[in-house]
């Protein structure tokens, strides 16, 4: 994953902006290019941009069978049209090196990239799903995993689950659950003190610690995605209960320090890695709770309150 809010803040500096802004686009604000090669690539761009967006929009309104029955074959031709796409893209020449061109380029290179990531999320929502029980999605999914369009790994969360936890298994996975809400409230503490970039600094070595501390509560590769046995789903749900607002908690903080003064200057930039190192490492052990919480929407408001703070910043 790429450093979440450093790198936001650089998109943003190049007028990058949310999946649901950019289906609405029709005409980039750089300046128009100077090259034939470019100008190509300009609209290419726009068009892989807009068909990413659309992917990202459908997906996002997939919720049950019925959703996921309606939106495979839509999905599977914007998979094609995203490869044809990207096969014209790669084909073109590189472009001559104006400064003007390749400010627009590395701009339209950063919202695909973000659109893709926040697609890849909803990607991912719906294949711990496993699609909803719906085979046609499930196939379209699997399509676009072999052109590449998503990592090969994707395809174990489309599998069928293996064998519930077993007693013992149960057991260890909830003590680990269980375990986390100490440092899961340090997180939430150390954010709540960033006011300033001098708290900043401060909070980035406490970050970059609490990250190590986390790294030992990863569950393991064995145990991922599979479920609890009803015999041991409410001691789940009681470990998993207390864990849940604090999540909400530390999504609301790092969206309202994204809004914080300066925050696009690189006396941030510290603490901007230490987050990421942590939101790594929070993804890596709450992986019953971490999408439903950090979603698409959390992206979108990452990027409202960073494009704010440049308006007012102005």
């Amino acid at each position: 994953m790429r450093k979440l809010l450093y790198m936001a803040g650089i998109s943003l500096a190049l007028g990058n902006m949310s999946p649901a802004q950019a289906m609405t686009v029709l005409e980039l604000d750089e300046p128009r290019p100077v090259t034939e090669e470019a100008a190509e690539a300009r609209q290419l761009g726009q068009a892989f941009l807009q068909t990413a967006s659309e992917m990202w929009m459908l997906l996002s309104g997939v919720s049950c069978k019925q959703d996921a029955d309606a939106a495979a074959a839509r999905f599977s031709e914007l998979v094609r049209i995203t490869f044809e796409l990207d096969n014209r893209l790669s084909s073109l020449p590189l472009i001559a090196p104006e400064a003007e061109c390749v400010g627009m380029m590395d701009s339209v290179q950063l919202r695909i990239l973000e659109t893709m990531d926040d697609l890849h999320v909803e990607f991912l929502s719906i294949c711990r799903a496993r699609c909803y029980g719906s085979e046609p999605l499930v196939k379209a999914f699997e399509q676009a995993i072999e052109l590449g369009m998503f990592a090969e790994e994707d395809r174990e969360l489309l599998e069928s689950p293996g064998a519930p936890l077993s007693e013992e298994e149960a057991r260890a996975e909830i003590a680990r659950l269980d375990r986390l809400e100490e440092p899961d409230k340090e997180v939430l503490q150390v954010l709540e003190t960033v006011m300033d970039e001098e708290a900043a600094s401060k909070a980035a070595v406490k970050l970059t610690s609490l990250s190590l501390q986390l790294k030992p509560l990863v569950p393991a590769a064995d145990m991922e995605h599979r479920e609890f046995a009803p015999e041991a789903a409410a001691a789940a749900q009681a470990v998993l209960a207390p864990l849940e607002p604090i999540l909400w908690a530390i999504r609301s903080e790092i969206v309202r320090i994204a809004a914080l003064p300066g925050y696009e200057a690189e006396t941030y930039d510290d603490f901007s890695v230490a987050l990421d190192l942590v939101f790594e490492s929070l993804g890596a052990t709450h992986t019953n709770l971490f999408d439903s919480v950090f979603d698409a929407s959390f992206r979108t408001d990452l990027d409202n309150a960073l494009r704010e703070n440049s308006i007012s910043s102005q």
